[in-house]
């Protein structure tokens, strides 16, 4: 097999030295506020975690620890390269991948201010055009982007706009504490989609529609009525936290995954390849034809590529 072209990119952006701000963390601690977003859903996750073990005595108490200490050592380089390769299902690029993937994303370092070795790169299985940023240090490109690469059909100045999106998100904080939390609310999540799955079965196979939403709130409130009457602060502050868990945790954590996608678009911009990220994003809208409804966008983690591109 012939060896991989590596790619082209423009004399201007390989030689144009990276502004101030993109030598500088942007201030906004937004890795933070996503945390406190899925708080509710950790603490179901610590809470599932603790009955599971709470009846095997000494060994479950270790086992939770031990729970609980993976949780930590996700914050280390170590620990988010094993997270990334087996609970984001990434690989490191084979030969022929880091020919085509290493030039550009050199490059998109360079124009971040980044010193080589500072990034684990990435690829991750799927045809179409999309990158991710995980942890502190990770980023990772499918293998389509790859592929149109290498086809032309991505001029290799909008993959390097799209590695500095995702440079941006390190610089914002936004996926610092992604892999811990996640590690950490599964437990709760896997017990709440085991629910959900019981009770849809009990209903014949049918999802729940918007009655059976309103009638679930009426009892809701019906419930937090008859707490404060009786005085029972415990069980209500209980019923607060799952209803937050359930509606406002999923809303919150959208709101804010999407002010991390604005926020690391102004540093793409900043640092001067905002055009072309604009460019890859309308390119990369046209492999969609998904209509979102009020829901989606409620819960979307991207805000419309429109938006993103009258701000570009």
């Amino acid at each position: 097999m012939a060896e991989a072209a590596v790619p082209l990119v423009a004399q201007d952006a390989r030689d144009a030295p990276p502004p101030p701000s993109a030598q500088r963390p942007l201030r906004v601690e937004l890795g933070t506020l996503r945390a406190l977003a899925v708080l509710p859903a950790v603490c179901g996750g610590l809470l599932v975690a603790m009955t599971l073990t709470a009846g095997l005595g000494t060994d479950g108490a270790l086992l939770f620890l031990a729970w609980m200490s993976a949780g930590a050592v996700l914050c280390t380089v170590r620990g988010e390269r094993l997270a990334v390769r087996g609970m984001c299902r990434c690989r490191p690029p084979s030969q022929r991948q880091r020919q085509l993937l290493m030039p550009v994303a050199t490059m998109a370092m360079a124009r971040c201010g980044q010193r080589p070795g500072t990034v684990d790169w990435y690829v991750q299985p799927g045809s179409g055009t999309n990158a991710c940023a995980a942890g502190r240090r990770s980023v990772a490109v499918t293998g389509g982007t790859l592929e149109d690469l290498v086809s032309g059909r991505l001029p290799a100045d909008q993959l390097l706009a799209v590695l500095v999106h995702e440079l941006g998100q390190h610089q914002s904080r936004a996926t610092r504490y992604v892999l811990t939390t996640t590690w950490l609310a599964a437990p709760g999540r896997a017990a709440f989609r085991l629910v959900v799955r019981v009770s849809v079965a009990l209903c014949g196979g049918r999802r729940p529609g918007v009655l059976q939403a309103l009638l679930g709130l009426v009892a809701g409130c019906m419930a937090a009525v008859q707490l404060v009457r009786q005085g029972q602060w415990l069980g209500l502050v209980m019923l607060a936290g799952l209803a937050f868990t359930l509606v406002g945790t999923p809303l919150v954590d959208g709101a804010v995954s999407r002010a991390s996608e604005y926020a690391a678009d102004t540093y793409a911009s900043e640092v001067g390849v905002g055009p072309d990220l604009a460019r890859a994003l309308i390119s990369m809208q046209g492999q969609s034809t998904s209509r979102r409804t009020v829901r989606g966008r409620l819960l979307d983690r991207h805000p419309p590529v429109a938006s993103r591109v009258a701000r570009l």
